[in-house]
């Protein structure tokens, strides 16, 4: 009797040790141990902010960076577009079979191209009766600017999957085998060069011309005579769902230098992409300059800013496009999926949330949409900078506390 006594006290105590505090408690008991951190969280329904702690002071995002990204290549480009990339030849064909000329690959931002749909095209080049081809293999080589690498990007990065060189084009994700050790290219658009000489060889193409890169000009893109073979990619909005749900680096930096390069007509650039970022984020969401900077499109880049308060009015902006529900799936599931998948496993959370991670030394972040206990929608944003520990307790617990409002 008196051990069922001290479980039943234990209980009685032990709850309300969990809801007892306030939210403002907690945050202030977690900015003794981590100054440097931002929140915003709003519950959109009754349009009223819950918590607004150093909500206006630019943080590091990390990958959250993405949410701007994916929005704003929603925005310009829509959940409908396809990358493409245009291979032709002069149709000069002998009844032999030898085409004498070159081949042009006019590459335009994808960067989803795979050795297998590069297969598909020597297929079509043997339906077109070449045996052996008796020219180069020009690649264009002014889509995106040069250089392939963001120049704000630590050099120690070079070589790691996750900070990936940024071409017109990147093919099997920029990787390439070389005795059976997996190596990451710096520039894609020669692999892609090598990857097609390779596939013709297979293929019994017979090829003895170089690998080129450098611009096609108007006379042969016009040319009334030339045969053309045109691969597309997936709809961008299953492209950002690779961007969101696996926080891809590639992927988005592809997406970022497409919008300026689609927008301008001209080679896609990261300076192009920001200008057309800040005027997005001004003009359409109502956002302004002091309150975020740009400087590319993975979150890679110490130098990218952003406040809380720009997020989550950025997802609530989000909320009111048509592309919305393409977005909303692109971001993990709490427990379920994505980079979320081994997070929020215990309820209210747990299927519940959909949101960004993002995380780069020193910096942790998450932005997205829960539903409180009333079926209330919130959107919330959550960064901290100059950390060396795990901060997850807290967010799960400001979150847990935020639902049961």
């Amino acid at each position: 009797m008196v051990r069922c006594t001290l479980i039943l006290v234990l209980s009685i105590v032990f709850v309300p040790v969990v809801f007892a505090s306030t939210i403002k408690d907690i945050i202030n008991e977690q900015s003794k141990i981590s100054p440097n951190l931002s929140i915003s969280i709003k519950n959109i329904t009754k349009n009223k902010m819950i918590v607004s702690h150093r909500y206006k002071a630019r943080m590091t995002p990390a990958s959250n960076q993405k949410i701007l990204t994916t929005l704003a290549g929603l925005e310009f480009l829509g959940p409908n577009y396809k990358f493409q990339t245009h291979i032709y030849f002069i149709d000069s064909v002998n009844d032999s079979g030898i085409y004498k000329g070159d081949i042009f690959i006019d590459t335009k931002g994808d960067p989803s191209l795979t050795s297998k749909k590069i297969k598909k095209v020597i297929l079509f080049f043997k339906q077109r009766g070449i045996k052996e081809i008796n020219g180069n293999l020009v690649i264009n080589n002014n889509y995106f600017e040069k250089p392939f690498y963001n120049k704000t990007w630590k050099s120690s990065w070079k070589g790691l999957s996750w900070a990936p060189y940024i071409s017109s084009v990147a093919i099997d994700n920029n990787l390439y085998t070389k005795d059976e050790t997996l190596y990451l290219t710096d520039n894609p658009l020669y692999l892609l060069g090598v990857i097609f000489k390779k596939q013709m060889k297979s293929n019994g193409i017979k090829f003895k011309g170089q690998i080129q890169l450098k611009n096609i000009s108007n006379s042969i893109k016009l040319n009334p005579k030339k045969i053309k073979y045109t691969i597309d990619s997936k709809e961008l909005s299953e492209l950002i769902y690779i961007v969101n749900k696996q926080s891809n680096n590639l992927y988005a930096e592809h997406i970022f230098k497409k919008i300026s390069a689609n927008y301008f007509r001209k080679s896609g650039s990261w300076r192009d992409s920001q200008k057309i970022m800040r005027f997005f984020l001004n003009r359409k969401v109502k956002i302004e300059n002091s309150e975020f900077n740009i400087e590319d499109g993975s979150g890679l880049s110490k130098y990218n800013s952003v406040t809380t308060n720009s997020i989550v009015n950025l997802l609530e902006y989000a909320i009111k496009r048509d592309y919305f529900n393409d977005f909303y799936n692109s971001l993990p599931i709490a427990g379920l999926d994505g980079t979320l998948l081994r997070r929020f496993k215990l309820k209210p959370l747990y299927k519940n949330m959909r949101a960004k991670t993002g995380y780069i030394k020193g910096v942790s972040s998450l932005s997205g949409y829960f539903y409180g206990k009333n079926n209330d929608l919130y959107i919330f944003s959550i960064i901290v900078n100059d950390y060396n520990y795990s901060i997850r307790n807290f967010i799960e617990k400001i979150l847990t506390k935020t639902y049961y409002l």
